[in-house]
């Protein structure tokens, strides 16, 4: 499951973008100020960037770079009303991967965020497969065998985070960070719930594929 965190201070930007990307089943963190950024993104592995320039304690831009001058690799997006071609120039100098000028519409901004997302070998392939499970990134669906299986969204995001990387142990706590917003009260209880109602689903539906839990290591799908 994709993890965007948006840096801007003015809410109402903040909530159309939020309502925006969240209506394409990304996870969203949203912070105001450059202090909460920075301690986001030492806790959390995101997999992009949305950065205002001006931030109440500080710039856009020096984020940026401070991101990039500690080894953050991933895809930033500066989102601004200073529209120069001087000011993109600074932006995209800084580290940013592309620079939108506000105000923005939303469907561009969602083209232009699945543009920097979109990385090989998702770009040829649109499904993941473990043993008799497949789901489809695109029309966020799965299949067990033939049988379409019902899952909520925290059990398809766990199922995707997990599918992606079949074999690798994933603590409830990675979960968690993965999958939910930061800000919500929520804690690994609900990880271990969700699992075992996948884990139910797989069962009823007679699958060869099992989630299985490692004491110190977590959990890691694959086929029996």
């Amino acid at each position: 499951m994709t993890k965007l965190l948006i840096v801007e201070d003015d809410h109402s930007v903040a909530q159309l973008l939020q309502f925006a990307l969240e209506s394409e089943r990304y996870v969203i963190d949203h912070c105001t100020h450059c202090a909460d950024a920075l301690a986001a993104l030492r806790t959390n592995d995101y997999d992009m960037l949305i950065l205002d320039w001006a931030l109440p304690d500080g710039s856009g831009i020096d984020l940026c770079k401070q991101y990039r001058a500690t080894g953050g690799n991933k895809p930033i997006l500066m989102l601004t009303a200073r529209e120069s071609s001087r000011d993109k120039v600074t932006g995209l100098t800084a580290g940013a991967d592309d620079y939108v000028v506000k105000p923005f519409d939303p469907d561009e901004l969602i083209a232009r965020t699945k543009a920097l997302l979109r990385r090989p070998p998702l770009i040829a392939e649109s499904t993941l497969c473990v043993g008799d499970v497949t789901l489809d990134t695109a029309s966020f669906t799965v299949k067990i065998g033939n049988y379409s299986a019902q899952l909520v969204p925290k059990e398809y995001a766990i199922l995707h985070l997990l599918m992606e990387h079949p074999g690798r142990f994933f603590t409830a706590e990675s979960i968690l960070a993965r999958v939910w917003r930061s800000d919500l009260p929520v804690s690994t209880d609900s990880v271990r719930t969700h699992i075992k109602t996948l884990r139910k689903k797989f069962i009823e539906a007679d699958s060869r594929i099992v989630i299985e839990n490692s004491r110190g290591l977590g959990y890691r799908i694959k086929s029996q």
